[in-house]
Formats: structure tokens, sequence, C-alpha cells
């Protein structure tokens, strides 16, 4: 599962990055030290510099399907430390024990997506000046309703053109290989396998760097999801990952 597929030191080289998206399981990291394994799981801890201070995490990772009470039972005994636990999608969990919830994907290089849009002309960025970010600003409003800007030297942009109108993109972090802040589509093209024109290209991308693998997070807007959440889960299982993982806080 993760650890098989990249071993501790690549988790912590990919986890590391993933911080600069400050979501909740994942923040600027100032250490990572892999605690202990027991079985199927491993007890990451994290030190996390929040608003200049330094937090104290731990991360559980099931690499397969265990009995949560347990995992539960086993990370009470971690004192006031933040706790995440990262499970496979499918695991039983009861979300009153948690108060923040996202999933995790990843996709090896050979995986299979859905048709692509065929029509759907693409174009990789890997600078942008003020016109450019216009573009992009254009896209994730009429996708998502606001506006997170790039990187320069974290990102490439891909964004999908049909018909010569600017329609979806994607952010390709450079570092790890993760889809930063997913992949969007302008609401009048949605259903269209534009999507999966970008996430296919995505893959294409990265198997040209030499990656072994993209992921994508999603954080969800509830713990028990809203409907742009579902509508996102379910374009990401429909096009194949080949790793699928839940992630949560818990709420103690």
């Amino acid at each position: 599962m993760l650890f098989g597929l990249m071993g501790f030191q690549g988790f912590a080289k990919w986890y590391a990055e993933l911080g600069k998206l400050r979501i909740f399981w994942a923040k600027p990291v100032k250490s990572i030290n892999l605690l202990a394994k027991e079985d199927s799981l491993y007890f990451v801890a994290v030190e996390w510099i929040v608003r200049g201070k330094i937090r104290d995490a731990i991360i559980c990772i099931a690499e397969k399907q265990y009995e949560i009470s347990k995992i539960i039972g086993k990370l009470r005994d971690y004192g006031d430390s933040v706790k995440i636990l990262i499970v496979p999608e499918e695991s039983p969990i009861n979300l009153s024990l948690v108060n923040a919830r996202s999933i995790l994907y990843f996709w090896n290089m050979d995986a299979k997506t859905l048709e692509p849009n065929r029509h759907t002309r693409m174009k990789i960025y890997s600078e942008w000046g003020d016109d450019e970010l216009r573009m992009f600003m254009k896209i994730h409003k009429e996708s998502w309703g606001f506006f997170i800007p790039p990187r320069q030297g974290d990102h490439i942009v891909l964004v999908a053109f049909l018909n010569d109108s600017p329609v979806g993109m994607t952010y390709l972090n450079i570092h790890n290989f993760n889809i930063d802040y997913g992949i969007h589509v302008i609401k009048s093209h949605w259903r269209s396998r534009i999507g999966t024109a970008l996430l296919a290209e995505t893959l294409k991308l990265a198997r040209s760097m030499n990656a072994t693998s993209i992921s994508v997070v999603r954080v969800f807007r509830s713990v028990g999801g809203a409907s742009s959440d579902t509508r996102a889960v379910k374009f990401y299982r429909a096009n194949n990952p080949s790793m699928k993982m839940s992630v949560y806080r818990l709420n103690y």
C-alpha cells in the first residue's frame, strides 16, 4: 500500500512537500519520524509549524483494512498530539469520531483512465505572467468559486482549451507529483471528459519526468461530504486510481 509504493523516506519527502498546501493533515513540516510499526500499522510523528509555533501530530497509516476501534485505542496513548488516521478508503468508520475528512488517491504510471475528450488542446506553462494568471483565475472561479494561484518553481500548469477557449486546468507539483488543489473544469463543460483529458495529460507529463506515481488530495467541506465533494470523488474513482485512501482527523 502507501509505504509499499514509496517507502518511508519517499513518503516523508512527498508529505513535506504536501505541507505547503496547509490542509488539516499536512502543514509545513519541521520534522517527521517513523515511531513504530505494528503489523500493518505505521505510526509517524510530525512536528508542524503553525503560525510560527510547533504543533505535534501523530499520523497512523494502515496498509490494509484494520479494526478502527483498535487503532483509536492505540492513538489515545499519544496524549495531546493531533491524531491523523490514513486508512484504505472502504474502511468503516464512525464519523462522529472525526472532525475533518479527506481522500488521497494515487495513480501508477501505467494507470488507465476513462476515454478522454479528444477535442481538447493542452498547453503547458512552466512560467506565467499577469495575462496567464487572469486566465487561471477565471477557470478556478468558474469551477470551485475562488482562486489559488500556482507557485512559481513548484508547479507546472496544464490548461485545456476547447475551440480555443480555456475550459480546465490543473497544477502538477514538480517535487512530489501531487495534483495540487485538484483538477478544475468550468461548470458549463462538466461531464465532457475534459477533466479526464487533464488527468491523462498529467500522467503523460509526470511519466516524462520519471515519476513513479501521481497523487491528488481532496479535503471535504464537511465531515459528511458536500455535493461538490461527492462529485469530485466520483470523478477521481471513475478514472481508476491505483490506490484509494481516506484521511481523518480524530476529535480527541
